[in-house]
């Protein structure tokens, strides 16, 4: 299981790297800035994604529209909750940080039933 992994704090990403393949998934792609995002979203190839909303002060949602036309599950994760949210995104799953090892499990789990490990 690949999953694309967009983040702006360096020292969050790494966290999340090692998280991620202490549960037995594989980062596939990483992001830290939209235009990069944007990129990889539109050309890589990976299973789930997991999107921070905020990517430097930029919204990440185009990478997030992106995603949505190619079918690729993803889970946004925030430090302001899914009242910060597009209308559109009102029903995409949500983790606030700071998030645990069972909160990312589970998130995978739930965006692609084949990645339970």
């Amino acid at each position: 299981m690949s999953v694309f992994l967009v983040e702006d704090e360096p020292s969050l990403m790494y966290v999340l790297e090692e998280s991620l393949k202490s549960l037995g998934y594989a980062v596939g792609e990483k992001a830290e800035y939209l235009p990069e995002a944007l990129e990889r979203a539109q050309s890589e190839a990976f299973d789930v994604a997991m999107l921070d909303v905020n990517l430097h002060g930029q919204e990440s949602f185009p990478v997030a529209d992106v995603l949505m036309e190619r079918g690729i599950p993803f889970v946004f994760t925030t430090g302001f909750g899914a009242r910060t949210l597009p209308e559109r995104f009102q029903r995409t799953p949500v983790m606030e940080k700071p998030f645990r090892l069972k909160d990312i499990r589970r998130a995978i789990s739930e965006l692609h039933p084949a990645a339970s490990v």
